[in-house]
């Protein structure tokens, strides 16, 4: 099945040529191009001859007319496809789409970014030299690798139906402002829970749980929750002679 999917489309006017670029959401393969009769160019609702095309990278098109003579006030594109060679890098031809207006000026898509960009060159971005919501602090998430045994058992659960807290210092770094838990459940009856929360919160909603389902068979889950600065979560389980409550912190975001 082709996709049903146009793409975004720019131009410029230069002296008597008329650019255009044509950007994919998907790579496209740039060894195969669609004959210049697939593409129906017209400036100001007036058909214009396309005498080249050529790929910039995987996801842009780059498409010349040159019998403009004036700048144009609107540019649309058609694709009359589908052609076997206007494809993804994985087959998938494109759908024809109809006439899509055109925006005026170099196209600024990441796409065209990449072709060009060298990692660690002039066009490089500093986050830390950013300001507004782009300044905001970037967490990574670090796996903490292969633990040979399980950071909490049931012994260290008081199970009544109320909050503790859970200080997870000694293995969580400073930084850190949330964590990944496995945790391995058993219990004689089915319906115990075990819910965890951020440290200081009061409420019951923004809550991570996971609870046991048949009587003496295990259950297992992983579990997102945001710490404190002291890396301290809190936890409530169910008033219950559990058989096993197995943690074990898989990783943390800083």
């Amino acid at each position: 099945m082709p996709y049903a999917y146009g793409a975004k489309i720019n131009h410029e006017f230069d002296v008597d040529h008329l650019y255009v670029w044509l950007t994919f959401r998907h790579p496209m393969n740039q060894n195969l191009e669609p004959a210049l009769v697939f593409w129906i160019l017209e400036a100001d609702e007036a058909a214009v001859d396309i005498v080249n095309s050529a790929w910039l990278d995987e996801h842009t098109l780059f498409l010349t007319s040159d019998t403009v003579a004036i700048e144009p006030t609107g540019v649309t594109l058609q694709y009359a496809g589908p052609s076997p060679n206007l494809v993804t890098v994985w087959g998938k031809q494109w759908e024809p789409w109809g006439p899509l207006p055109s925006y005026a000026g170099y196209p600024t898509a990441p796409a065209l970014h990449n072709s060009t960009h060298e990692n660690g060159g002039s066009d490089e971005i500093q986050v830390d030299e950013l300001s507004g919501l782009l300044a905001d602090i970037q967490h990574s998430f670090v796996d903490r690798g292969d633990p040979a045994a399980f950071d909490r058992t049931v012994a260290d659960f008081t199970v009544d139906n109320s909050w503790h807290d859970l200080d997870l210092s000694a293995i969580v770094p400073a930084g850190a402002v949330a964590v990944v838990l496995k945790l391995q459940l058993k219990t004689g009856l089915p319906e115990k829970y075990i819910y965890f929360r951020k440290n200081g919160n009061v409420n019951n909603y923004n809550v991570s749980f996971l609870n046991t389902q048949v009587t003496n068979i295990w259950v297992g889950g992983d579990l997102i929750v945001a710490v404190d600065t002291a890396r301290k979560v809190e936890y409530m389980a169910t008033a219950y002679g559990w058989t096993a409550i197995n943690l074990v912190v898989a990783g943390w975001w800083l």
